[in-house]
């Protein structure tokens, strides 16, 4: 996969994140909050959210790392981690 850029990790989180919660407002989304208390995500529609991720940067998330992935800015930090992000 080429380099992502962070901008482009962000957008496709956030458009994730809607497929999977389709009336999430993820313009006010607080990147420092974790999904779960923002928009009521439970482990389910989580867990649907980590598979999707996988799928749309073709990566491996570890049931391990979920934690890590619970906010925002989790998801950015993690993935452009992974990716090599610029």
């Amino acid at each position: 996969m080429n380099t992502v850029s962070n901008e482009q990790i962000r957008d496709t989180i956030l458009r994730t994140l809607s497929d999977v919660i389709p009336n999430a407002d993820t313009h006010t989304l607080h990147p420092d909050i974790s999904f779960h208390d923002q928009l009521e995500l439970d482990s389910i529609d989580f867990l649907r959210l980590m598979m999707s991720l996988e799928k749309e940067f073709d990566v491996t998330i570890f049931d391990f790392d979920y934690p890590k992935l619970s906010t925002l800015k989790g998801c950015e930090h993690y993935l452009i981690e992974r990716l090599g992000g610029a």
